[in-house]
């Protein structure tokens, strides 16, 4: 196994400065490309789960506005066995936890 070598310094107009070797320089970039599709992974997450809570609040809406005539005929089911709570707690289920609750939108 190669021994790692000892970043150089150097002061360049007062300043210090860091001299990397190729295989540093490279290894260095390699860290940012896998720092930015990180970056990228959890900002289509936060989207993700902004449009979920977005579903989530349309749906209860909706909900909340249907007539009684057409709950009851149904008899609050929306399908066999499904009710308009079990439809919420089953789109609820799918959400990750609110790390914090107030700062909602």
């Amino acid at each position: 196994m190669p021994k790692r070598e000892k970043p150089r310094t150097t002061t360049v107009n007062g300043v210090d400065a860091v001299v990397l070797t190729p295989g540093q320089h490279a290894g260095l970039e390699s860290a940012r490309r896998q720092l930015g599709g990180a970056q990228a992974q959890v900002a289509r997450m936060r989207l993700g789960l902004r449009r979920s809570q977005e579903l989530l609040g349309e749906a209860e809406r909706v909900l909340a506005h249907l007539p009684d005539e057409h709950v009851g005929s149904a008899g609050g089911h929306l399908a066999a066995g499904r009710g308009i709570a079990d439809l919420l707690a089953d789109i609820r289920a799918t959400l990750p936890p609110d790390p914090d609750p107030e700062k909602r939108p």
